[in-house]
């Protein structure tokens, strides 16, 4: 189990590309790191911040199909702040104004377990009842959520 939140981005940029358009829309720094990494960090009003890496989705997995399998991009999203409800607060504040200036479809997850939420670009965003998963188990209910892939 994770101990982050994780955003999820639909886009088909490199990661250094996509970082440059979003971090500034929602007013995060854009950090390169040691060994290549891109972190993504903003001040929080009281002090600490909230970011994380943004990578590439390395765990889409064919033989368990979830609704994370079509992102190819995730933002690792913590905060400097030992306190996971007030880091859940906070990345469901950033995911609000994620989902209102992403260029492209978006989705909420905590940890690796439950699906919180999702928004299409220029759609709604729409936040899912309790204990859904991103998994099979609850495929009809993320389903006509889940952004189509071009192939």
């Amino acid at each position: 189990m994770s101990t982050q939140e994780h955003v999820y981005f639909h886009a088909e940029h490199s990661v250094a590309e996509f970082a440059a358009v979003i971090g500034p829309a929602v007013g995060m720094a854009v950090i390169r790191g040691g060994r290549g990494e891109t972190f993504l960090s903003r001040p929080l009003p009281d002090g600490g911040a909230v970011g994380g890496e943004l990578r590439a989705n390395e765990l889409a997995d064919p033989a368990e199909p979830s609704f994370l399998d079509v992102f190819p991009l995730v933002l690792d999203l913590g905060i400097t702040i030992g306190d996971r409800g007030r880091q859940l607060a906070e990345a469901r504040a950033l995911f609000t104004e994620l989902a209102r200036v992403s260029p492209v479809p978006v989705a909420l997850v905590r940890g690796y377990d439950y699906l919180l939420a999702a928004a299409g670009a220029g759609d709604r965003l729409v936040w899912f009842p309790e204990n859904v998963t991103p998994y099979a188990e609850d495929r009809e209910m993320w389903l006509p959520f889940q952004p189509v892939t071009q192939s």
